[in-house]
């Protein structure tokens, strides 16, 4: 029953996570990302696409009451794929000589781990408060 729960968040931030990966790569590799189009997929995901997904995965999982204080791995997870998006786009094209953007720093861990921290904790009271329903 629990492993069961813990499908739809890993869907949901996985399709999101790769959805975003494929836009950013099939975008330079059309010349779609160049001046200000880096500027939009960096609100685009950064800013939008990933920490949704992160609010609604670690939401997801912060209510799976079966998981006790394991939920938390959720909050870490989130963030170093959040880490290693901006690694997998920004640093490698970087290291090809494609693009000079600035590299992941803690702050791009921060960035993936307080939306995931907001959607965890929701999710957590909601399942205190007895508020979901068994399936």
């Amino acid at each position: 029953m629990e492993k069961r729960r813990l499908v739809p968040p890993v869907i949901i931030y996985g399709m999101v996570w790769l959805a975003c990966l494929v836009f950013y790569w099939g975008s330079l590799a059309t010349g779609a990302l160049c001046g200000g189009g880096i500027m939009g997929y960096v609100i685009l995901t950064l800013h939008i696409a990933l920490p949704i997904a992160g609010i609604v995965s670690a939401f997801l999982i912060g209510r799976t009451a079966e998981l006790g204080w394991w939920r938390l791995v959720a909050l870490i997870t989130i963030a170093v794929l959040y880490v290693l998006h901006t690694v997998a786009t920004f640093s490698l094209s970087n290291a090809l000589g494609l693009t000079n953007i600035a590299p992941a720093d803690l702050a791009a861990f921060m960035y993936g781990l307080i939306p995931a921290a907001i959607g965890l904790a929701i999710g957590w009271v909601v399942s205190l408060s007895g508020v979901t329903r068994r399936v």
